[in-house]
């Protein structure tokens, strides 16, 4: 895997409430590498959640020099985009970059759960023809083309990675993360496929075990799900599905700021993995439960750039993508859109390319 080696070039472990060691396997990947957490899950009764995105700057690339210092050199860049509306998802954003393959097969690897909104999983994870959804799983993303092609025993090396971590108690004894739901009301918005149809509720790992699925919503929320649960066959799961909670009086909001130590104390969830969408993500940072966010930043070619070349995008609809690019493109941060002084780079990786993934220590940031 020597095209898709990291250099570490920043590192403020002081920060990190501990580092934890990437095996002989992985550590190949960077000499000595290690996976910072601003939470050590031994010392604390909740899970620790971290926040998961890949974002690429719209329209004008991200050129400044790494070797500046980091977090000025970070803040450079501007209107960090995360989706373009018609061509939903991080696929394009990432553009095939084989170092996002990896960010994603490692941190599902290597986490208790994922945590996705209903709207993402709605897009991405229901079947849709011959097309299986979307698993929010590390065997999915180490099996695609560019990081197969790269490392076909990587994701033998990450479950290593995992019975690793699981050995000194940081993760528990679950061999695949869970896949948990967020979604406050319940509702079913008209139009769109139901959150029951999924696949992460009827889908068994390679293994041939259930995933392991749950929704995260409101008391409320929980009454409308129940109502519809049979409809997809779940009636006699939905009690084990569900988890409910509100604030008292208040049954139709989440009571997001529980969610850490309800994930723990019900579900021994040590690490969870948050891969968004941008509302959700940002109401978990609003509400103060998101130490951490781990951001893949592209930076070799704009958002725009990648439309024009991707082989993907058919040509009877790029010249019109391109005229209205303006009006499509869905920026990350609020502002200036440039990375905003509460997330405070800890580490920071990069393959030498397009790829950079950046540690933050997200604590001093309210929203996005």
């Amino acid at each position: 895997m020597s095209t898709l080696s990291h250099q570490e070039i920043y590192k403020d472990s002081g920060r990190a409430a501990v580092e934890l060691p990437l095996g002989d396997a992985l550590g190949a990947l960077g000499a000595g590498a290690t996976f910072p957490l601003m939470e050590d899950p031994r010392q604390t009764n909740r899970a620790l959640l971290i926040g998961m995105f890949v974002l690429r700057p719209a329209a004008e690339a991200w050129d400044a020099s790494l070797e500046q210092a980091v977090p000025e050199a970070l803040r450079a860049g501007q209107q960090w985009c995360f989706n373009v509306k018609g061509f939903d998802g991080g696929w394009l954003i990432a553009a095939g970059n084989p170092l996002d393959a990896y960010r994603l097969a490692l941190q599902y690897g290597l986490s208790d759960a994922v945590i996705v909104g209903s709207n993402t999983v709605v897009t991405e994870g229901v079947d849709h023809g011959e097309e299986q959804g979307y698993l929010w799983q590390p065997y999915g993303p180490a099996a695609w083309p560019q990081l197969a092609a790269l490392d076909g025993d990587i994701g033998d090396k990450i479950a290593a990675q995992r019975a690793a971590w699981q050995d000194i108690g940081v993760l528990s004894s679950r061999r695949y993360p869970a896949q948990i739901v967020v979604t406050q009301s319940g509702k079913l918005r008209e139009g769109a496929k139901d959150i029951f149809e999924a696949r992460i509720f009827h889908a068994t790992h390679p293994d041939g075990s259930p995933v392991e699925s749950y929704i995260l919503t409101s008391e409320a929320g929980a009454e409308r799900l129940r109502a519809r649960a049979a409809d997809h066959g779940l009636a006699d799961r939905i009690d084990d599905i569900l988890i409910a909670t509100s604030p008292e009086g208040d049954p139709e909001t989440l009571a997001i700021d529980t969610v850490p130590a309800i994930l723990r104390t019900r579900l021994d969830i040590r690490i969870a993995n948050h891969d968004g969408g941008r509302t959700v993500l940002s109401e978990f940072s609003a509400a103060g439960v998101l130490p951490q966010m781990n951001l893949t930043l592209m930076r070799g070619a704009p958002v725009k750039a990648i439309l024009g070349e991707s082989d993907r995008v058919p040509d009877s609809e790029r010249a019109a993508l391109l005229e209205n690019f303006e009006a499509r493109r869905q920026l990350f941060f609020s502002g200036d859109h440039r990375l905003p002084e509460g997330l405070i780079p800890m580490s920071v990786l990069h393959d030498g390319g397009d790829g950079v993934v950046v540690s933050f220590d997200a604590r001093g940031q309210r929203g996005l």
